[in-house]
C-alpha cells in the first residue's frame, strides 16, 4: 500500500511544455498583427552651416606714438583696451591683418604689450610699419 500512495504524489507535477507554446504563438500572433503607428511631428529644414555675412576686409591699424601712448583708428586707447577695440572692430569688418605703426622713439616694452593683447584676443597676422 505504501508503493501505490509513492506513485500518486510522483504523478502530481504537471507538464508546463504545451502552455509555453500556447503562450509564444500568441505572443508571437499579437506582434505580428500589432500596426504600428508612425508619430506625426513637424518637419524642420534646418540651415546646414553658419549663415554667412558679408563684411568688408580691412587691416586693422594701432599706432604708439613717442610717448608710448596706444592709437587705434585715431583715438588715444589704453593697453588693457586693445583686445575690446580690436573685438569691436572685427564686429564690423573681417580682418586680414593688424598692422602695429610704432615710433622709433617707443619702448619696446610698449610694442610688445599690444602685440600679446592681440594674440589674445585672435591669432591674427601681425604686420610692423615703420615710419
Amino acid at each position: 500500500m505504501k508503493n501505490k500512495q509513492n506513485a500518486q504524489h510522483s504523478n502530481a507535477d504537471a507538464d508546463m511544455t504545451p502552455m509555453l507554446d500556447i503562450v509564444f504563438i500568441l505572443l508571437i500572433f499579437f506582434i505580428v498583427t500589432t500596426s504600428f503607428v508612425k508619430p506625426v511631428a513637424i518637419e524642420l529644414f534646418r540651415p546646414l552651416d553658419k549663415p554667412s555675412i558679408d563684411k568688408p576686409t580691412k587691416n586693422a591699424l594701432f599706432s604708439i606714438d613717442q610717448n608710448n601712448a596706444i592709437y587705434f583708428s585715431g583715438r588715444q586707447i589704453d593697453l588693457e583696451r586693445v583686445a575690446t577695440n580690436l573685438a569691436m572692430f572685427a564686429a564690423k569688418y573681417s580682418i586680414s591683418s593688424v598692422q602695429i605703426k610704432a615710433d622709433s622713439n617707443s619702448q619696446h616694452q610698449t610694442l610688445m604689450s599690444v602685440m600679446n593683447n592681440i594674440k589674445e584676443y585672435d591669432n591674427y597676422p601681425i604686420a610692423l610699419i615703420s615710419d
